[in-house]
């Protein structure tokens, strides 16, 4: 009986230490919103690369079409092929309430699409605001040159 009732109190403490309390982390002010006019959720492609600008308390995560993502896989140039679609996605900053020192994704302040078509020149939309809505941009050229410069981060 001795046994059983160790058994009883073991499953009854492990029982009880269990939370039901299951909070979800989903970071929802860093998604893309239903109301924003984007053409498709960038955030479900592929990440090429990423960076973080400290300074202003940015962070950016390149994202690609498979097309886009194939051909940064395999070269370094910015010769993106027909049909490659690029994405770059850029948040505010904001600290991380589970890891102390950590920041996360806030709100995303723009989303920059580079589209590559049968022209020469490929075609850049600016998205920004909230919700997030097309823009127009007097640095096309400038910006397009800086999303090209990026290359695929090297994993080991």
């Amino acid at each position: 009986m001795k046994p059983l009732h160790s058994i009883i109190i073991v499953l009854i403490i492990l029982l009880s230490g269990c939370n039901g309390n299951n909070k979800d982390n989903l970071n929802e002010n860093a998604s893309v919103s239903a109301l924003d006019a984007l053409p498709e959720n960038p955030l479900l492609l592929s990440p090429i690369t990423f960076s973080i600008n400290p300074n202003k308390a940015v962070m950016s995560t390149l994202y690609g079409n498979k097309i886009a993502y194939q051909h940064a896989k395999t070269n370094a140039d910015s010769s993106y092929p027909n049909g490659a679609v690029l994405y770059e996605v850029n948040w505010k900053q904001k600290a991380d309430s589970l890891w102390y020192g950590a920041n996360i994704p806030d709100q995303i302040i723009s989303v920059e699409k580079v589209q590559f078509t049968g022209n020469s020149v490929p075609k850049y939309e600016l998205y920004a605001g909230h919700p997030l809505k097309k823009v127009s941009s007097n640095d096309e050229t400038k910006k397009t040159a800086l999303i090209l410069s990026k290359r695929m981060v090297e994993t080991p």
